[in-house]
């Protein structure tokens, strides 16, 4: 017997739910079912691609299986409210990959119900994994660009800090040779006018060489005055002074301390005047006293002058603005530059080299040692408060040039030794220190010439100690493996 209406296929609802799955296969995100037991009703082709895992996989598996360890009690709290049907418009964890991978989420989960009973949840989910990346390099150059920032501002205040006492360094002999040679003219026509009148007044040969004894025998003044003994020294000048005055010298109270400072006796005025007729006496006190003048006036000159190219050439060993980016140097000289530049610094400071000049060059990268020469001296001399004892030592050991300095200073704290090296770190007050200097002197150290760098410390004595690889004859500088920063040698 033949059915007369035979049941029909609704072929729209087929067409539909193909469509709904297909979609769904080919969504860009990750979809995934999964029961109220915990088991999965299904997960589309992204979610297998970004997780790796097989259906044969899914079935043996429940959705607590890919859940990361650190996410597992949040997504119970989350699933727990889903299951009794609320959605979760915003949702964040981390899955577990077959690979072993941890693969970070976000999305979101509804519920599906069956009547009024929720019989699994449906999440659909992105993996953020390259967008946290990239917020994290963001981060990292943010900070990058924040730390460079803050090494340059620390660079432009030792900058300021050292031309401070540079101008000052360097005002001083300029300021002596401009005072000497404001004196000079005046002394050189007042020379030549006690000349002429000592011609004119017809002096004697035996007086001009009692004169020239004199002068050819004595000192500018001034110069040893701190190596004679100041009673003797003022009884000196009281004697000469008697005599000029006996013999009707004028500005003889003026004349007798530059005499005496000269080394010139009361015996010597006494050949003087016994040499020269008594009406050219007063042109011979002066063509002495003159004499010293300039002299005097030309010493000044000479030494500030030699203070003034010292400076200029300590400078420029300094920065080596004559020198390519890298050579091979005497490290001594590095170490003297530095003196010289924070020489208004150490005024007050008792420096002790104990150098081994024996030692062979070493591979240098432009100036930058001397930053850390600088940072470890200028750090010494705040420990000391300006006064104290600072030690410099170098010597050859296994192959590398070691340089000690130490300082009696008070000392580093025990729980900040561990740190001194780390970007931002300072004992100093709030205002007085960016904790980079230290840190510099590491990157230097380490990284440019392969070096190590350590610190001790108790009170009254602050030991650094810089390591460096000698430059072998006819290398191209020591190859050394680099530190990363986390072997950082505290």
């Amino acid at each position: 017997m033949i059915e007369a209406n035979p049941p029909t296929v609704d072929l729209r609802l087929v067409e539909s739910e193909q469509r709904y799955q297909a979609v769904i296969e080919n969504a860009s995100d990750m979809i995934q079912s999964v029961r109220a037991d915990g088991t999965f009703e299904f997960v589309n082709r992204a979610w297998r691609t970004t997780l790796g895992y097989t259906d044969q996989d899914l079935a043996r598996m429940t959705v607590w299986d890919i859940i990361h360890a650190d996410s597992m009690g949040h997504c119970q709290i989350e699933f727990m409210r889903v299951m009794r049907g609320e959605p979760i418009d915003s949702f964040t964890t981390k899955f577990v990959a077959k690979d072993g991978r941890t693969v970070p989420i976000e999305g979101s989960v509804t519920s599906r119900f069956l009547g009024d009973k929720v019989v699994a949840t449906h999440g659909f989910f992105r993996d953020i994994t390259e967008r946290l990346r990239a917020r994290e390099l963001e981060e990292r150059a943010a900070l990058l660009e924040r730390e460079e920032r803050a090494r340059y501002l620390e660079k432009m205040a030792a900058l300021g800090k050292l031309s401070a006492g540079l101008a000052h360094e360097l005002n001083n002999p300029a300021a002596a040779v401009q005072r000497a040679n404001a004196g000079l003219r005046e002394s050189l026509q007042r020379r030549d006018a006690a000349m002429r009148s000592l011609a004119n007044a017809g002096c004697s040969f035996t007086g001009w060489q009692a004169i020239e004894a004199i002068l050819g025998r004595v000192q500018p003044a001034r110069s040893d005055v701190h190596e004679t003994d100041p009673i003797a020294l003022g009884e000196t000048e009281a004697g000469i002074e008697s005599v000029l005055e006996d013999q009707g010298i004028e500005r003889a109270w003026e004349l007798a301390p530059a005499m005496a400072e000269a080394g010139i006796t009361t015996g010597d005025l006494a050949a003087v005047v016994a040499s020269v007729p008594a009406a050219t006496l007063p042109g011979a006190i002066g063509w002495i006293s003159e004499t010293l003048v300039v002299r005097e006036s030309t010493e000044i000159i000479a030494q500030s002058s030699r203070r003034i190219a010292d400076l200029v050439q300590a400078i420029k060993g300094y920065s080596h603005m004559d020198r390519a980016t890298e050579h091979d140097a005497d490290i001594h000289e590095g170490l003297e530059n530095t003196l010289i530049i924070l020489a208004h610094r150490l005024r007050n400071v008792d420096v002790q080299r104990q150098y081994d000049r024996t030692l062979p060059p070493i591979r240098l990268y432009g100036n930058t040692l001397n930053q850390v020469w600088t940072n470890i001296i200028d750090n010494a001399s705040d420990a000391m408060d300006g006064s104290g004892r600072i030690a410099i030592r170098t010597w050859a050991e296994d192959g590398r040039a070691i340089v000690e300095i130490e300082d009696n200073g008070r000392g580093i704290p025990a729980d900040a030794l561990p740190c001194i090296f780390e970007p931002f770190f300072t004992t100093k007050p709030q205002g007085q220190g960016t904790g980079l200097g230290l840190d510099t002197a590491w990157r230097i150290v380490t990284e440019e010439h392969a070096g190590t760098i350590a610190a001790t410390s108790e009170p009254g004595r602050t030991v650094f100690r810089v390591e460096l690889p000698i430059t072998q004859p006819g290398s191209e500088g020591a190859a050394t493996e680099i530190p990363t920063a986390n072997e950082r040698t505290h």
